[in-house]
């Protein structure tokens, strides 16, 4: 589970900004928390905020940062990065860092980051926490790294790429190695979705699982999910029936919504023709479910696109529910539902909102630290938001910042 993540020098984002999913001590909608190892950990996180203000750039960051680490060389190499559009913030010399602690499948708690500048690693760490202070795993400077777990001993990385982290390049060499392994699997079980991207939204569109023709109870359970938000749909149809046909259609697999109609007879429906909401719960189906039996953190920008707030809402109710969401999964998205922006479905601390100010300098602050200012004067009251406020009503008439600031548009002058 991701416990903490913060970034510094990434696209709007010039300072050290700061995503936290540990639970704060306030007492509201205690099940929408998973205690685990002694430390409380949030299961949704909801990013607002106007647009262009950053929320999209908070879940690029940790993409990018994913990227770095499972990437291949060779694919860098060939793909290299926009800088214009990465460094936004290359003009004062400080290089992009990132960090995130987390919690492992052993259980562990981890401390990892590095800082790049010009798509040449500057440093990167390691650290274990025990009891309550992290230990050095590893620290690297340039090209110099200091394991500590064996015997102090440093590594030369000359004949390494120094756009090459360290922690993947020392997995290769020591694949029984716990700590390098349970950090790096944990980052290839984390996912972004960026539904905000056409051609990301036509990928997804366009995937289907295998499974749906070898796996009869994945089949049964992925009708079972649709049904939950559209009662009309009787089953699935798979055309052809076996991957085996499959691999001798150009392993194209046609889907068929299977719909009762009037006089209650059957009609298959293409997925084409299936609402825009549909097709997409259709397509994030595999996401969700590996998310919530596998622990995995799931980060989505725009979940709530073509999606009704009823529909929004069902799906983080997935993963508040222990009882679906039985392996602790995370969902972190950035949207523009206020429908479910109320007390009855967040606890403050997973309402987040990005702002922009007039320096184009983006920051992200949670609701529960918000300090409201006195109406009249703007001065800061000292005061928190209560947890019966109305937090949709509060947000859009700009109580907690982070909305567009709009201006008139006079036709007339064109």
């Amino acid at each position: 589970m991701l416990i903490r993540f913060s970034f510094k020098n990434f696209k709007s984002f010039k300072d050290e900004n700061l995503l936290d999913m540990e639970a704060t001590s306030q007492k509201e909608h205690e099940y929408n928390v998973v205690k685990n190892n002694n430390i409380n950990l949030l299961k949704v996180a909801a990013i607002y905020g106007a647009n262009a203000s950053g929320k999209t750039n908070v879940l690029q960051a940790f993409d990018y940062m994913k990227k770095r680490i499972l990437v291949s060389d060779d694919s860098k190499a060939n793909s290299p990065i926009d800088e214009e559009n990465i460094y936004s913030f290359m003009i004062n010399n400080e290089p992009i860092s990132l960090e995130v602690e987390i919690l492992a499948r052993n259980n562990k708690i981890y401390k990892y980051g590095f800082e790049v500048s010009k798509d040449i690693i500057i440093s990167e760490w390691l650290y274990e926490k025990r009891i309550n202070k992290f230990y050095e795993i590893f620290e690297r400077n340039n090209n110099n790294v200091q394991i500590m777990k064996v015997k102090n001993k440093l590594f030369d990385l000359g004949n390494i790429d120094d756009r090459s982290l360290f922690l993947k390049s020392f997995r290769a060499i020591d694949k029984s190695n716990e700590d390098f392994n349970s950090v790096y699997e944990w980052f290839m079980n984390s996912n972004y979705l960026d539904l905000g991207n056409p051609r990301f939204e036509d990928f997804i569109n366009n995937r289907i699982s295998f499974k749906i023709l070898s796996d009869e109870n994945y089949k049964e359970e992925l009708l079972r999910f649709i049904k939950t938000f559209d009662s009309g749909i009787e089953g699935i149809k798979t055309t052809p029936n076996s991957i085996e046909e499959v691999q001798n259609n150009n392993r194209v697999i046609k889907i068929e919504l299977i719909h009762r109609g009037e006089d209650n007879k059957l009609k298959a429906l293409p997925l084409d023709l299936e609402s825009n909401g549909t097709r997409k719960m259709f397509h994030l189906f595999d996401f969700f479910m590996d998310a919530l039996k596998n622990g995995m953190v799931l980060f989505i920008d725009e979940l709530d696109a073509k999606l009704h707030p009823l529909l929004t809402r069902y799906i983080i109710n997935l993963f508040h529910n222990s009882e679906t969401n039985v392996g602790n999964g995370q969902l972190i998205y950035s949207t523009h539902d206020t429908v479910n922006l109320n007390k009855d479905t967040f606890r403050r601390d997973e309402i987040w909102f990005t702002e922009k100010n007039r320096d184009g300098v983006s920051e992200i602050y949670a609701l529960s630290d918000y300090i409201l200012e006195d109406e009249e004067n703007k001065n800061k009251t000292g005061k928190k938001v209560r947890n019966d406020a109305t937090y949709n009503k509060d947000y859009l008439t700009g109580r907690y910042g982070a909305i567009p600031v709009l201006e008139e548009f006079d036709i007339s002058k064109y």
